[in-house]
């Protein structure tokens, strides 16, 4: 049997490239489209799986034409990711979502973070198609090579050239125009770069240098997905931690929870939402590597490093004296926590209503404090036919006769 042809033309592929892109490349060698290379060489007319699951007969085809290992060809389409980025391609697959995000904890405690269960959930592949790109990579008329991971939510700068991706439209080779016109390249901060380049670095290499040690690449992404859950968990369900959340989201500039106000999965959620998310989770590493952040999960630690243990110098140690407790801050920080809280919780409301009443039993003055209760973002409705009975949080004087309060 005569064997299949090479390919006389066919650039090899870049790192990270995703399948699509680099047939484009050979294709254009031969002033023709995906389409046409692929119908009419291989009798191969699907094109919708060339970046997710390509069959096995049109990767040993590609094999013959081009000479690039069968492992190579796979590992440019996201079945070749599989089980290092995501668990599986199906999406039926039962509790997934609580075996991705679940399993590691960073900014909270395994104790308060709630276990969600979603059907047909993938992790990292967007409900809405993404077309990002690095504009000093793809405006090189030498490398016109689109890479897989910029078809995900997955990273925000180039890991190369240290600037922003951004929004494109056409076909890299052929027709490329910017959502931003003219526009120069915009350089990534520190926080993101270092973020993506240990994406880049778990992707291309397969492990990831973090403070306390290297992990495997599976891990980081489980850890960087279980992050973005985190820091969009209603503040009513982070207890204590409800603080640490929202000094990062105001440290990166944007809304809490980037402005959601229900929880969805992060891979449904809007490009615009998914990129707040990313430079969130940037920002809350590089604050729990600087340590200006006490993270409470069991994973954290990775992000720090190691502590210096088993020698000493020979002189008496110093124990620093215990800084003063201000107790009148920590009464300002639970009031602060319980008004964030009383805003989706109407239980909560109302106890609070009941401390903020204590000696106000006239209907003009608990009618201004309703007024007040509003401005904080509490709803009024859970309060409109609210009336307090019962003195400060319920207790009453002890009459001297009875020893329960």
């Amino acid at each position: 049997m005569k064997s299949a042809p090479r390919w006389p033309l066919h650039p090899a592929p870049k790192e990270g490239e995703a399948l699509s892109s680099w047939l484009n490349r050979v294709a254009a060698c031969y002033q023709m489209d995906v389409h046409e290379l692929l119908a009419h060489d291989l009798g191969h007319s699907q094109l919708d799986d060339l970046d997710t699951a390509p069959s096995l007969s049109l990767l040993t085809a590609l094999c013959q034409r081009s000479g690039v290992e069968l492992e190579r060809l796979r590992s440019m389409s996201l079945a070749g990711w599989v089980p290092w980025l995501l668990d599986s391609l199906d999406d039926s697959v039962p509790a997934a979502l609580e075996t991705y995000t679940f399993q590691c904890t960073v900014l909270l405690p395994k104790r308060t973070r709630k276990v969600r269960s979603i059907t047909r959930w993938r992790a990292w592949l967007p409900s809405q198609t993404i077309r990002r790109a690095c504009p000093q990579c793809l405006n090189d008329p030498t490398n016109q090579a689109v890479l897989l991971v910029w078809q995900l939510p997955l990273m925000l700068s180039c890991p190369q050239h240290g600037c922003w991706l951004e929004s494109y439209w056409g076909m890299p080779g052929r027709y490329l125009q910017w959502e931003i016109a003219d526009a120069a390249p915009r350089p990534a901060d520190d926080a993101i770069a270092c973020m993506d380049r240990r994406t880049w670095q778990a992707l291309t290499t397969g492990f990831v240098e973090l403070p306390r040690r290297r992990v495997h690449a599976g891990l980081w992404f489980r850890l960087l997905r279980t992050l973005l859950d985190e820091l969009n968990t209603p503040l009513s369900h982070c207890g204590s931690c409800s603080a640490s959340i929202r000094h990062v989201w105001e440290r990166c500039g944007h809304p809490l929870r980037a402005g959601q106000s229900l929880w969805r999965p992060y891979e449904i959620l809007a490009p615009a939402v998914q990129w707040q998310m990313l430079e969130a989770a940037a920002t809350a590493i590089t604050l729990i590597e600087s340590k200006a952040l006490i993270p409470r999960g069991e994973q954290a630690a990775l992000f720090q490093t190691e502590p210096h243990t088993g020698f000493t110098n020979g002189l008496p140690a110093k124990v620093p004296k215990p800084e003063p407790i201000n107790h009148w801050q920590r009464a300002a920080q639970a009031i602060d926590e319980a008004i964030i809280e009383a805003r989706h919780n109407p239980e909560t409301a109302r106890l609070l209503f009941t401390l903020a009443s204590y000696g106000r039993r006239d209907p003009e003055s608990l009618e201004r404090l309703r007024a007040t209760f509003t401005k904080e973002g509490i709803p009024p409705e859970f309060l409109s036919h609210y009336e307090p009975e019962w003195p400060f949080a319920g207790l009453r004087l002890n009459d001297g006769l009875s020893d329960s309060f």
